[in-house]
């Protein structure tokens, strides 16, 4: 008895490390198959007697292979029920537990929901700086990158896709240039607003070179953490207003409409490796001092010193082939990487330099603004994404998820801020965007784009368990099935039941009725031109203009789900508005 008791138990508990997603490198539907197969021989173990007693049950027919079949889609159903249980049963427990200790441990539960708050007022917003004002460098890391888009980049000249091309590509939301306490700060200080001039522009910031004008497509948040994004090295904005808190870092007013963001800007992106060889270029001698410190805990900024003195040369080198050869020495000795788990629990930036030596661009972004502080140079750091895609047709870069990206800048004396990116080529995709190839459409052209993002497998993988969702249904009730049907039937049947469910057509998409209703009122929608613009023309006489953008941009580009009713009523409102002529 002790025995079987053993092994039920052992089998319980490794089938449930399986389902709460370890291994981690194991696909989720071996993990469930191991798991139902431990947890039948552990059930089976229970039969297992020192001698017959009683007689056993034994079946009129032998089985035969629909039987067997029946039996495999029972045990999948189970394995996938298990699957889907512990990815959709945590959430009601946790509720359940919360609400037993408000009753019985009324004092924890307060201390518990305290400390929830404030965690929520850390990870507010889009998660670009926490509610102090604060971005701090995670410890531990596990990041999957997503395939959203997240910003579309149309240029107003095609041939400055040509330049752009040649090098990488910079897309800057925000920078930050206060580092304290392991993250990166917004600098204290009274906020600006800037308002456009009589053209229309607002200024942002002066720097030589010859300006790329572009158009900004992205969504908006329902906080005050939108921010304008541009090429980097923007100098000037086509809109009402912008917020300036720091430099580097500009909110926008609040999105006239749901459907997020649309403005044209101006920039001079400019690289270290673009700067001209053999010019005496110095730091910016006017640099705030708060560009400059190094972290005051312990000896850390003496051993950046002695980390960024050697590698970057002699001091008679000219300051930007210095810092060129700090970036080298950061790309070549460090480890680009997704994860990492700081097994000595060290300052993060230590972990990465003088511990693992592993991380993400973020890491390396702040080593290299760090050391380059070493060397006398003023630096911050820029998020926003590289690289993206381009479709040459639609003369539009599109960066998503995964193209997200941060990197160091330093102030040059006559050229500004200036990119210094110390993350490997290869953990930005190389040294270029990606090309579209021929005919390929950019997202949200003709369908919504798909959406691969993916969290971290700390417990059950979501795509795993959605499977698993269906895989209970579409195994189990068939399953089900053939075994009443076994049971009723006194004779084998021929294999192979026809369908009989009928295919349904497919209904012509909001967008395609859209498209056919103003061609045929004489108003056609051309190729490559958006939906709000399309809609500004033929405003006359379209009542249901905000619904129908609110609706297409939020499925296309915010990834708000398809809901086929207003589907269905955007299709009424296009055929009233086609027949009313």
């Amino acid at each position: 008895m002790i025995f079987r008791a053993v092994i039920l138990t052992s089998a319980t508990l490794a089938a449930y490390r399986l389902l709460s997603g370890l291994p981690q490198g194991w696909p989720p539907g071996l993990r469930a198959g191991l798991a139902v197969a431990l947890l039948v021989v552990a059930v089976g173990s229970w039969r297992w007697q020192q001698g017959t007693q009683g007689a056993v049950a034994c079946g009129r027919r032998r089985a035969g292979g629909l039987d067997y079949l029946a039996v495999a889609a029972v045990v999948l159903a189970v394995g996938s029920g298990f699957l889907w249980l512990l990815s959709a049963a945590p959430e009601p427990l946790k509720s359940l537990a919360l609400s037993m200790e408000q009753q019985l441990r009324p004092q924890a539960a307060a201390a518990r929901q305290a400390a929830a708050a404030g965690h929520a007022a850390v990870r507010r917003g889009n998660w670009l700086w926490n509610a102090e004002n604060r971005r701090p460098l995670p410890k531990r890391t596990n990041f999957k990158p997503g395939n959203r888009p997240e910003v579309f980049l149309r240029l107003r000249d095609p041939g400055d896709a040509v330049d752009l091309l040649l090098g990488q590509v910079y897309v800057r939301a925000f920078a930050l240039g206060k580092y304290e306490r392991a993250a990166w700060c917004v600098e204290p200080g009274p906020s600006k607003v800037l308002r456009a001039d009589a053209a229309g522009l607002v200024p942002l910031e002066g720097r030589p070179g010859r300006a790329i004008v572009h158009e900004v497509f992205h969504s908006s948040f329902p906080t005050e953490q939108n921010v304008l994004t541009s090429l980097q090295g923007a100098v000037a904005a086509v809109i009402p207003q912008v917020t300036r808190l720091a430099d580097g870092l500009y909110l926008l007013p609040p999105s006239p409409t749901a459907a997020g963001y649309d403005y044209v800007a101006s920039s001079k992106p400019l690289r270290l490796e673009d700067l001209p060889e053999g010019v005496a270029i110095r730091a910016w001698p006017q640099a705030p001092a708060g560009l400059l410190e190094l972290p005051e805990r312990g000896n850390f900024a003496a051993r950046l010193r002695e980390l960024a003195t050697p590698v970057a040369g002699p001091v008679t080198l000219p300051l930007p082939q210095r810092l060129l050869n700090l970036r080298n020495h950061l790309r070549t000795t460090l480890k680009y990487s997704l994860e990492a788990t700081n097994p000595r629990d060290l300052d993060p930036l230590e972990n990465f330099l003088f511990g693992e030596q592993r991380g993400h661009c973020e890491f390396f972004a702040t080593a290299g603004a760090l050391l380059a502080r070493a060397l006398g140079a003023p630096s911050r750091i820029a998020y926003g994404w590289a690289g993206g895609t381009y479709y040459e047709s639609s003369n539009l870069f599109v960066f998503r998820a995964r193209d997200a990206h941060a990197w160091a800048e330093v102030c040059l004396e006559g050229y500004g801020w200036v990119v210094l990116d110390p993350t490997p080529p290869a953990g930005i995709g190389g040294n270029q965007s990606r090309v579209a190839s021929p005919g390929e459409n950019p997202p949200g052209a003709d369908r919504p784009a798909a959406d691969d993002t993916q969290a971290p497998d700390l417990t059950i993988n979501p795509p795993a368990a959605r499977a698993a969702w269906w895989l209970v249904p579409c195994c189990g009730i068939p399953a089900l099935g053939l075994l009443l049907w076994r049971g009723l039937s006194r004779h084998r049947a021929s294999a192979g039941v026809p369908d009989s469910r009928a295919t349904a057509g497919v209904p012509a998409t909001y967008l395609a009725a859209w498209r056919r209703a103003a061609a045929r009122r004489g108003l056609p929608m051309p190729a490559g031109m958006t939906l709000r613009r399309h809609l500004a023309r033929v405003a006359a006489g379209v009542s249901f203009s905000d619904e129908l953008l609110t609706y297409h941009y939020g499925t296309r580009y915010e990834g708000l789900p398809a809901d086929a009713r207003r589907e269905r009523k955007l299709i009424a409102e296009i055929r009233r508005w086609e027949g009313a002529r």
